[in-house]
């Protein structure tokens, strides 16, 4: 069986500058969010572009969230965008997925003042016939419910390009889908072709901590899902949604891999895709990761897209700590973008302002103290470290969420005193251990140390080894 070379990417989100209504999307500086939907323009046209080169793969998919929020414009733009993919050569097959439709057919956008306006917006419906060329135009079968659809990349390969979508409130398969996902397989076993898949909603938990803040952003039943995928012969699906960069593996118990492969969003914080060659006959599917760096046209301060991004998504987290300890107003300005309103924060500040002002104040030396019991870490090992501050270091636990492989070395002071305080909050949580269980979570530090040290599956670049 010869390879298959092929490109994935995920969440474009793409934001039409249409939706400035009556201003200039640059007169006004970008929300402190993950999403830089002023650059997805730019972005999307310099990654295709970058797709067309020499040496790339024929083939791209892209799994759901092609919009900000299903307006019209940003359709209509992004549609172009992949007819002009394909004439230039590339076969080009997506889903689309929640941030694609508005139920009541208005989404919004900008006026000259900043303000949201409504603008009009696709329903579920629309997206059927609007996106027809890429994919239900040649695929072999199709879900019509879902709008699921099956593809013969080559006579060797055959994908499912599987809609999860029931609703905004559920994600998951019917069992009238899952029987028609058999069928497909067993059409493929039939042919003797290699299966793969993609959907939109991560099928396992990126990470422990996402299965936790997220459970109802998961495909349901998934882990069922996923050994019953291994068993029917499907060993890899790409994923997006979590907006993490992330590979995971479950196994059946006939002993079958399942391996999610979880991309970030293109438009948000880290801006990648991945390049995969699947290689049946070495047994292996081998996974690359190219992260954008530099985008014609957009301002970036200086710096990557990605530490720009990461800047605007994940620094304003100690911006709100500074403004609530020393200026509430901008916390209040702040935090609005964080679902807490002015009402509420104006009611809060005789606790918000103080706990702020003692997380700002927590250093590693005062955490050191806390945990020196257990840590193992000696004074003249925390001295050089004892006045750093803890909050910018868990604001890296965050980004690592989001990138993948997080790398602090299992001997390092960070990573020790760490240790000992999460095992102490799970000491202190043992009140609240069967509500963590039903979530999933069997320990508060089993969920944060990934976060620290990665010892699972490369996240990035990877060869997935096949039975």
């Amino acid at each position: 069986m010869q390879p298959l070379d092929l490109v994935v990417l995920t969440d474009t989100h793409y934001y039409s500058k249409k939706n400035w209504v009556d201003g200039d999307p640059d007169a006004f500086a970008p929300p402190r969010e993950q999403l830089f939907r002023r650059g997805s323009e730019e972005i999307l046209r310099h990654v295709f572009d970058t797709l067309c080169r020499p040496g790339e793969p024929e083939i791209l998919l892209i799994s759901g969230d092609l919009t900000n929020n299903g307006e019209v414009t940003s359709h209509e733009e992004i549609r172009a965008l992949l007819r002009g993919l394909k004439a230039r050569g590339k076969r080009v097959f997506v889903t689309t997925a929640t941030h694609d439709f508005r139920g009541e057919g208005v989404s919004y956008g900008f006026d000259r003042h900043g303000q949201k306006v409504d603008v009009p917006a696709f329903s579920r419906e629309d997206l059927r016939a609007f996106y027809r060329e890429f994919g239900h135009d040649e695929a072999v079968s199709v879900e019509e419910k879902t709008m699921s659809y099956a593809v013969e990349l080559t006579d060797e390969y055959r994908l499912l390009a599987l809609n999860d979508d029931r609703g905004y409130d559920h994600a998951g398969f019917t069992q009238e889908c899952f029987d028609w996902i058999c069928a497909q397989a067993q059409a493929a076993r039939e042919k003797g072709q290699f299966l793969l898949a993609m959907t939109h909603h991560p099928v396992l938990s990126p990470s422990p901590l996402y299965r936790l803040i997220a459970p109802g952003d998961l495909l349901e039943d998934g882990e069922h899902r996923a050994q019953q995928f291994a068993d029917l012969g499907i060993p890899v699906m790409f994923t997006g949604h979590s907006h993490i960069h992330n590979i995971s593996c479950i196994h059946s118990a006939r002993g079958n891999p399942f391996y999610d492969v979880s991309t970030s969003a293109l438009a948000g914080f880290p801006p990648n895709y991945r390049h995969v060659r699947f290689d049946p006959d070495r047994r292996e599917v081998r996974i690359t990761t190219t992260t954008v760096e530099s985008v014609p046209g957009l301002a970036l301060d200086g710096m990557t897209l990605a530490a720009f991004t990461e800047k605007q998504f994940l620094g304003v987290v100690t911006d709100i700590l500074d403004a609530a300890e020393n200026d509430y107003e901008t916390f209040i300005r702040l935090a609005d973008g964080f679902s807490l309103r002015e009402t509420q924060a104006r009611k809060l500040r005789g606790v918000i302002r103080p706990a702020a002002k003692w997380l700002n104040a927590l250093t590693f030396g005062k955490v050191w103290r806390w945990t020196r019991r257990t840590n193992g870490v000696t004074r003249a090992q925390i001295r050089p470290l004892q006045n750093r501050r803890v909050v910018p270091f868990a604001v890296q636990m965050a980004a690592n969420l989001y990138r993948g492989d997080a790398a602090t070395p299992t001997d390092s002071v960070e990573y020790r005193i760490a240790d000992a305080l999460f095992a102490r909050l799970d000491h202190l949580a043992v009140p609240f251990v069967a509500k963590l269980r039903a979530r999933g979570i069997d320990s508060i530090r089993g969920t944060l140390l990934p976060l620290l040290h990665n010892d699972g599956l490369p996240d990035a670049d990877c060869t997935i080894r096949l039975p």
